[in-house]
């Protein structure tokens, strides 16, 4: 390692130090104890141009990707020497406005983002909403601009404020299907799949062998066609009978083998 800024050199020197750095009590709680996390975080940092230190205190990790701060995200873009301005400003107090322009773009990049897109995405109950409505909308708003202006810059990293509002909205959405699924009413099977499953079953799959059951049960001719889904032309009485016959070679050998 390079004695003056402790570079590592080879991959085994980059997983020693990534230990070191996750015993220390210095490192961001998310990062403690996790080497592999700090190495894959050092890596996506040195993507966009951050040094293993500053990764470790703007990179963050939200549903297992990658994401940086939103001011570290502008300084990044800003430090590229690829932006010519960036405007932040509130439209009536509810809506929050980014305004970027690239050096080598003719137009200008604007994103909105008011208090209606946050509540239609089901934000403001969270509490950092509730607590700094406009800090939260900047930060919304700053993220589509910056990611949409530069995106070679930040190679397609996501912004950390705005994947914390996707966790959310996407948890809830999670918890709502599951809701839904409670309430609704379990279909039942029909009669002529579970005779069949347990024909298979019995038969072990053989087809004639079912065919033949099916006839002894039935006092069916031996003629009697049965093709195709013949289980679906048979009256429920038949199939009761079917069900039960099956029902009860299942009980003889379950007490057999007892």
């Amino acid at each position: 390692m390079s004695s003056n800024n402790l570079v590592p050199q080879s991959f085994t020197e980059r997983m020693e130090y990534c230990k070191v750095l996750a015993k220390s009590n210095l490192v961001p709680k998310d990062f403690k104890d996790k080497p592999e996390d700090i190495l894959v975080a050092i890596d996506f940092g040195a993507m966009v141009g951050l040094n293993p230190m500053q990764a470790l205190t703007n990179i963050s990790v939200i549903n297992g990707r990658p994401s940086i701060w939103g001011d570290a995200a502008l300084a990044l873009v800003k430090a590229s020497g690829k932006m010519e301005y960036i405007k932040e400003y509130f439209k009536d107090d509810v809506t929050a406005v980014c305004e970027t322009k690239r050096k080598d773009e003719p137009v200008a990049v604007v994103r909105e983002f008011s208090l209606k897109d946050a509540e239609n995405a089901g934000l403001l109950g969270k509490d950092t909403w509730r607590k700094y409505p406009k800090r939260m909308l900047q930060m919304r708003a700053r993220a589509w601009a910056l990611r949409d202006a530069y995106p070679d810059v930040l190679s397609g990293i996501q912004i950390t404020e705005e994947m914390q509002d996707v966790e959310v909205v996407e948890e809830t959405q999670k918890s709502e299907i599951k809701a839904e699924t409670k309430s609704l009413p379990k279909k039942e099977e029909p009669l002529y799949k579970i005779v069949g499953n347990l024909l298979m079953e019995r038969c072990n799959a053989d087809k004639d062998k079912m065919k033949e059951f099916v006839r002894e049960t039935l006092n069916l001719p031996e003629e009697a066609e049965l093709k195709g889904k013949y289980l679906q032309n048979l009256t429920e009485d038949e199939l009761r009978v079917l069900q039960t016959a099956l029902q009860n070679e299942e009980l003889k050998l379950q007490a057999e083998k007892a």
